[in-house]
């Protein structure tokens, strides 16, 4: 069988088509595409144990001597890092590295929606809650990724955007507008790897994963559920907002621990309409390249507002 994943997203800075580097490509090409490569997945590779017990290891001292070999096999930007590759003290301290944020300015723009995180994005217009589909070789339903039927009808017609991190991104999240955050919900779940590299069959990682649910009422794009999922080998999802407590657009949110991870965000209908290249490339299934603080999409609202406000001028 070709072990080919062929992960190929548009870069939006250099307008060019990458293929992305894949870190342990043959050990994941066997998990999720031969037959005793998906019984273990299914038995072991999945499991919360092995996930965490990774995560532990990692956080180890002994781990430091993989961040060198990483760095230079995954060309990692370490210009960004606040820390020097010498003074982290294990893989899981340089994989949650905090960044030189000027690097990442945020769009001010009141009717700007900016990404919440580093990651290669897909955009939904327009979902319902009967309808499944296939999100880069995984599948998706609303009712089962948010498993409350009160949500699944607030954003039935509404939008959605997925976000997915890669081992080498800058692994924090932040807030896409302004706004007043709820208390985050826990779905304990499996640890599925959230990249697409089955090949043969979909992986249910959406409705099946671990993830941690947000509410969050922002000032400028109604209600937003911010999602993230877990993934294999991320030892944990870290928040670090206080909820009940207003938070500005672009705030620090939380963190992944060490794994690749994804981001979902479902705006209700009629609250936001996603920047045009974001809609051209989901289209044809190819992810965008978007960082942190950058636009993701505008209001509605303020749109409608500022064009009722030109024709009664």
């Amino acid at each position: 069988m070709n072990n080919d994943f062929s992960l190929k997203y548009y870069d939006r800075y250099t307008k060019q088509i990458i293929s992305e580097r894949i870190f342990a490509k043959e050990f994941l090409f066997w998990a999720y595409n031969t037959t005793t490569g998906r019984f273990f997945t299914q038995i072991l590779f999945r499991q919360k144990f092995v996930s965490k017990f990774y995560g532990w290891w990692h956080k180890q001292s002994w781990s430091k001597k993989k961040i060198k070999p990483f760095i230079k096999k995954m060309n990692v930007n370490m210009r960004e890092s606040l820390k020097s590759t010498e003074s982290f003290k294990s893989f899981n301290d340089f994989f949650t590295r905090e960044i030189d944020l000027s690097h990442r300015p945020v769009n001010q723009d009141d009717e700007v929606c900016v990404a919440p995180c580093d990651g290669r994005v897909l955009v939904y217009p327009k979902i319902s809650a009967d309808s499944e589909f296939h999100i880069k070789r995984s599948s998706f339903k609303l009712g089962s990724f948010l498993q409350d039927d009160s949500l699944v009808q607030k954003y039935s017609g509404g939008s959605m955007l997925v976000s997915r991190l890669y081992l080498t991104d800058y692994h924090h999240f932040h807030f896409p507008d302004s706004g007043l955050p709820k208390k985050s919900s826990v779905m304990d779940g499996k640890y599925y790897a959230t990249s697409p590299y089955s090949i043969r069959s979909l992986t249910p990682f959406y409705t099946e994963n671990h993830r941690m649910l947000t509410q969050f009422e922002s000032d400028n794009f109604g209600e937003i559920v911010i999602t993230e999922i877990g993934a294999f080998t991320v030892g944990s999802i870290k928040q670090q907002f206080q909820p009940d407590v207003q938070v500005g657009k672009g705030e620090h949110k939380g963190y992944f621990e060490l794994g690749g991870s994804t981001i979902v965000l479902l705006f209700e209908k009629g609250s936001v309409i996603f920047d045009s290249d974001l809609i051209r490339n989901s289209k044809y299934d190819l992810e965008t390249y978007v960082r942190q603080g950058d636009s993701i999409g505008r209001s509605v609202k303020i749109n409608n507002n500022n064009i009722h406000m030109e024709i009664n001028a």
